[in-house]
């Protein structure tokens, strides 16, 4: 067995997963390999097309990867397509450190949004975003100038005894595409790639990665936009506009952005919309509208640290 730490869990599995952090070798969660057989269920509460909800379980499945059964937050069930000792082809491991963690994590109670996020020395920044819209490639960046990566892919919220969100680290790795890897690697010595999988390079952030919670401070919803839609905004720069949204367009892009919108039942979905309601009310949102270039990736940095006041 190997033992990981995450989101505050202690981890034991079965199968090797890259760039995590060591474990005590007393596991919150088990990942094991075995059969898994999701149409053995007769009525499921919620289906999609590769998906089913069953009381406490989650069962997942991809065509020529594998099928992975979820359990009250504890069991992580694997059984993959390939022969996980001997292939080189691990193409579920991405599947099991994204949207598997991140389900397991919602049966746990946290509130999971898609995002990453960086340390600014005293609170977390987050940023939100539909796949390919610079969530890590941003997140990264900020980490090359001195910022420690707090969370990649998976934004883990609890709320503490006072009502404020805390993010609970995830992973000491980045996962980027090869033209982001390549564009950002020439500019630092602490970003190392672990290995490649599925189209990702999983590069080592550890550098000052601390797994205690950060409290979070603020979040930016990032947007695509094309260069000749985009006016000047919020400082000199014309390639970012940051713009201060209503609290009930903050609350719809944080619903838009949770793991639970889509695929859990009723009443779970009435406690993920209590929780971004909470979140909104706690934290400042922005929407951060960019027109997506690595020319122009310092002119958005500077925008941040400017909004942050850091």
């Amino acid at each position: 067995m190997f033992n990981y730490k995450a989101f505050g869990l202690e981890i034991s599995s079965e199968i090797e997963l890259p760039g995590m952090m060591e474990g005590s070798g007393k596991p919150e969660v088990k990942i094991i390999q075995s059969d898994v057989d999701p149409f053995q269920v007769s009525k499921a509460e919620v289906e999609g097309d590769n998906y089913l909800v069953n009381g406490d379980d989650v069962y997942l499945w991809w065509d020529e990867i594998g099928k992975v059964k979820i359990s009250n937050g504890e069991l992580v069930t694997v059984e993959s397509d390939k022969d996980l000792e001997s292939s080189d082809e691990l193409n579920i491991i991405p599947f099991l450190l994204g949207p598997v963690m991140a389900l397991l994590l919602h049966q746990r109670g946290f509130l999971v949004l898609h995002g990453s996020a960086v340390n600014t020395g005293t609170e977390a920044v987050a940023f939100l975003g539909h796949r390919g819209n610079g969530k890590s490639t941003t997140a990264i960046h900020l980490y090359v100038e001195g910022y420690p990566l707090v969370a990649d892919d998976i934004l883990a919220i609890k709320f503490d005894d006072e009502g404020l969100p805390v993010v609970y680290p995830g992973y000491p790795h980045v996962r980027l595409s090869d033209e982001a890897y390549h564009h950002v690697k020439d500019h630092t010595d602490i970003l190392t790639p672990i290995r490649t999988l599925a189209g990702k390079v999983f590069c080592d952030a550890s550098h000052q990665f601390s797994p205690e919670p950060v409290k979070l401070e603020k979040i930016y919803v990032i947007e695509k936009i094309l260069k000749n839609n985009l006016e000047r905004g919020k400082g000199t720069e014309n390639n970012v506009r940051i713009s201060v949204l209503k609290s009930q367009e903050n609350l719809l892009d944080l619903i838009r952005h949770s793991v639970a919108n889509r695929i859990f039942k009723e009443t779970t979905q009435k406690e993920n919309l209590f929780q971004c309601a909470q979140l909104v009310n706690n934290v400042n949102v922005r929407r951060l509208e960019i027109f997506h270039s690595f020319d122009t990736i310092q002119d958005m940095l500077l925008i941040i640290k400017r909004d942050v006041g850091v």
